[in-house]
This record gives C-alpha cells, structure tokens and sequence, in this order.
C-alpha cells in the first residue's frame, strides 16, 4: 500500500512551474529561498490536512483516499507601489492557476493523483521603503492510494 503522493506531487508541481512559458524569469524554487531571494519568486510552502481515508470494495480490497493542501507562495518586491506589486502578483497567481486548469492531474505521471485544484489564496502587501506583496495559494490535491 502506498503511504503518501505528497512528496511526489510537490516535485511535479515544481516541475510544472519550471516548465511554464508565462513563468519564464521567475525564480521558482522547492522550498522559501531565504536570503537568495530574488525580486520575483515563487516557492512551495507547507502541507496541510494530509488525510487519508479508507475504501474497502464488496471483493475485500482496500485503499485509501489521500487529501491534502499545498501552500504556493509568491513574493514580489519588483515594483514601486504596493498597487503595482498586488497586480504582479495576480498576474503570477493567474499562471499557476492555469498550470492546474490545464492540467488538473499534472500530466498524469502519478497514477494515484485524481485531482489538484487551488482552493484559495491569501495575499499581504506591505508599503515599506520597497513595497512588496507577498500572496499564498492553497492549492487542493486529492489521489487514491493503492
């Protein structure tokens, strides 16, 4: 039985961003990128709610529904208001959307995958002496595990 598509998932999500055309010269990394971050970014955040509940058949088998919810964060620091830097921002949450309605299995290489969705975002804009704006995607996955 497998235990869990989370790690899997993360690294083909990663790999669709790269991938996408309207992400080109974004920085786009697994994990927050600390003091290497660039002035656009994009980076993978926590997990939450990972779920799994069990299916049993009339033959005896089983397996196991797996839910869980992956945090997208952007952060933008590239404009000069905090206005201007809250529309890049959209403009990059738009682009990952896309990735997921394009696609809503990521291409299918986890068997397991039945879905992924963005469930919702948040987004703080601070006007400092370089505004920025920093928005979090929640996106919803949902796979069947063996």
């Amino acid at each position: 039985m497998a235990g869990s598509i989370i790690a899997s998932f993360k690294a083909l999500l990663l790999a669709q961003m790269q991938a996408a055309s309207s992400l080109n010269g974004i920085q786009i990394s697994y994990g927050d990128p600390g003091e290497a971050m660039r002035r656009e970014s994009i980076f993978l955040g926590d997990v939450d709610s990972s779920t799994q509940t069990p299916e049993s058949f009339s033959t005896g088998a089983r397996r196991r529904v797996e839910d869980f919810t992956v945090e997208v964060m952007l952060a933008i620091q590239s404009k000069p208001t905090p206005q201007a830097a809250e529309a890049r921002a959209l403009v990059l949450v738009n682009a990952v959307e896309q990735i997921l309605v394009d696609s809503p299995q990521l291409g299918g290489s986890i068997a397991a995958l039945q879905f992924c969705e963005v469930e919702g975002m948040s987004m703080t804009t601070n006007q400092a002496d370089q505004p920025n704006c920093v928005c979090t995607i929640r996106i919803h996955a949902k796979a069947r595990l063996a």
